[in-house]
């Protein structure tokens, strides 16, 4: 089945080689953003792109403000801008956004999403036509066994468990639904994968005004997420760490880097958390904040680095005396946020 996706389509599913495609004549040279009003109005669209990736309560709607090549030139400048900032965080939240925006689309789409019969099964036009264009194969109701397991090895859910599945034939049957939710995944791989891109630097100070305005906005939701900092919400390894420092051993470097990735995301300043490590024996002022800037992307880099998971903690020895609540999440944060959610809810019944 032959794809020919119209230019409104093309907007939808931006990261398709036909929409890349669609508007590289348009991007031959970049100075057209720093010079012409069109290209600023492009930055802007990029930015606002992103601020709605890291925005919690995210809307997608079926109609598009502009053209369709503004919002295909947006969805690329988006990509170009977050490999400038070089925060992992805020490059999972945008390829998360757009695979969701994409699975939005492929759920709600009128004119090419209608069911169809062909042989044996049920099937849905648009999603296999973009699994085809992404390179799986779905046929009926199942995928190939190799796209399968690919495609859910991130995913926690035991309904993909591979046990819980029919296979025959080197197939894997799956249901209508699933076929979305399966796709969803392969269009977020399929877009981490290829970030950070290599941008020039003189892109990027170009970028930079932009740039240091969508830090202060995602650092202010960052806060708006996790709140003030309560101590009593921390998992059980991150109040290991803290009880270790208070006592006077010297953590392992990974659980330094753990414990200063988690205090900076959930908002404490640096120099909080340079204070907290005063309590150690080795404790050297000078080196402990040069160590707590570079992590938290104020050194020189200006790389912003993520708190591990729990895999990770688990890997380094760092989680510690796990609670029946560390069995429900798969990192840290979420373990705090949720902690802090049940707390609240505590607090008012009582």
């Amino acid at each position: 089945m032959e794809y020919s996706p119209s230019a409104k389509e093309l907007s939808r599913f931006p990261f398709l080689k036909k929409s890349q495609d669609h508007i590289k004549s348009r991007f031959s040279s970049l100075d057209f953003l720093f010079t012409d009003p069109k290209g600023a109005a492009l930055v802007e669209r990029a930015l606002s792109r992103i601020q709605e990736a890291i925005t919690v309560k995210k809307t997608f709607t079926p109609e598009i403000s502009g053209s369709a090549d503004d919002e295909i030139a947006g969805y690329a400048l988006s990509r170009i801008i977050v490999s400038c900032v070089h925060d992992k965080t805020l490059i999972d939240r945008l390829t998360r956004y757009e695979a969701d925006r994409a699975y939005y689309f492929l759920v709600n789409e009128e004119e090419w999403n209608q069911n169809f019969q062909e042989g044996e099964g049920e099937y849905s036009r648009l999603c296999i036509a973009i699994a085809q264009e992404l390179g799986i194969q779905i046929t009926k109701d199942r995928i190939p066994l190799v796209d399968y397991v690919e495609l859910v090895a991130p995913l926690h859910q035991d309904r993909f468990n591979l046990v819980n599945r029919r296979l025959e034939h080197g197939f894997v049957e799956i249901k209508k639904d699933e076929r979305y939710e399966l796709l969803r995944e392969r269009i977020r791989v399929l877009l981490r994968r290829d970030l950070p891109h290599k941008v020039p630097s003189s892109l990027c100070e170009k970028l930079a005004p932009g740039v240091a305005q969508l830090k202060k906005v995602y650092q202010e939701k960052m806060l708006q997420q996790f709140g003030a900092v309560e101590e009593s919400s921390f998992p059980p390894c991150i109040q290991a760490l803290v009880t270790a420092l208070t006592a006077g051993v010297n953590l392992t470097h990974a659980g330094r880097f753990a414990l200063t990735t988690f205090l900076h995301t959930i908002g404490m300043d640096a120099n909080a958390i340079g204070q907290l490590y005063a309590r150690s024996p080795d404790f050297d002022l000078e080196k402990t904040m040069y160590q707590v800037e570079h992590i938290t992307g104020r050194g020189g880099s200006g790389t912003e680095y993520n708190t591990p998971a729990c895999a990770a903690m688990r890997t380094t020895g760092l989680c510690i005396h796990p609670d029946a609540l560390c069995e429900k999440v798969s990192h840290p944060l979420s373990y705090y946020t949720a902690k802090k959610r049940e707390q609240k809810t505590a607090g008012k019944k009582s």
